[in-house]
């Protein structure tokens, strides 16, 4: 028998996936259906997914409807997502944001970061490990390089007096230069100059990345499941097979190597359904 915490694992999972766009109950079902094939609510005590969900799944929460059907979110996101619904507060701008997130303005500073800076159609910054795929309709800002950096260092160092310029100059031909360009910052006195120089200087960057990216031409969503006339406590009917073929793909697409491993997915039968669509 399928063990609960497993699902449930995979059900949270699949909603940070997706986060903050809520699944419906449809939807979660179909994935369940993928990843579990022996999964019976019944088996755990629950009439339907969502008594099961009650039941087990603290980290879940119900969010609103779809016309018959509920919808889903993590539950550490549902209360923002009321609030926002209330007051419909504007969401900070991209640099006000990177600005106040140490992790977003680490990832944008560090040219050889394995992570990966985004910005949602909200206006969101997320920041994702470049293994994990982004929501396709995220749009990704380009880190600062190396040799920008290394060209605020320059342009500081050329602002500086003759003595200055002889004391800072060499380091910034080493390879690190940065570790012993600050600590001859520190000895100049020069340290909050150089802090404020740098900022500003990054600063005005992410904000011409931010104003140069390309719109979205195209935006992909998980696909519209058929809404069931049944209550919503009724058994979830299944889908048709082209909805959890296209469901298969989107999740797959942007889970991790080693989510994909923890899956319990016959990817054989889904690889052979998507080969002849």
């Amino acid at each position: 028998m399928t063990e609960p915490n497993a699902v449930v694992e995979f059900l949270v999972r699949s909603l940070q996936q997706v986060d903050p766009m809520p699944l419906t109950g449809n939807q979660l079902s179909t994935l369940v259906r993928l990843a579990f094939p022996n999964f019976r609510a019944e088996a755990h005590g629950s009439r339907t997914l969502r008594e099961f969900i009650r039941q087990n799944a603290n980290e879940i929460a119900e969010f609103g409807r779809a016309g018959m059907d509920v919808s889903y979110c993590l539950r550490s996101s549902a209360q923002a997502k009321l609030e926002f619904g209330r007051t419909s507060p504007q969401v900070d701008s991209p640099l006000a944001q990177l600005m106040k997130n140490t992790r977003a303005w680490k990832t944008f500073t560090s040219p050889d970061s394995a992570y990966r800076l985004y910005v949602t159609e909200q206006g969101v910054l997320r920041i994702m490990h470049s293994n994990s795929r982004p929501l396709p309709e995220w749009k990704e800002i380009p880190r600062i390089s190396g040799e920008a950096l290394l060209q605020i260092g320059r342009d500081f160092k050329s602002g500086l007096d003759d003595m200055q310029r002889n004391v800072l100059g060499p380091v910034l031909e080493e390879r690190k230069w940065w570790i012993p360009f600050f600590e001859r910052v520190q000895l100049l006195g020069l340290k909050s100059k150089w802090i404020e120089f740098r900022t500003r200087r990054i600063r005005d960057e992410f904000q011409r990345r931010i104003e140069t990216l390309p719109p979205v031409s195209a935006i992909a969503e998980l696909p519209s499941m058929p809404v069931s006339a049944a209550p919503p406590d009724a058994t979830v009917q299944p889908q048709s097979d082209f909805s959890i073929r296209v469901v298969a793909a989107n999740v797959v697409q942007r889970m991790t190597e080693s989510e994909l491993r923890a899956l319990n997915l016959p990817l054989g039968y889904v690889m052979d359904a998507l080969s002849t669509r």
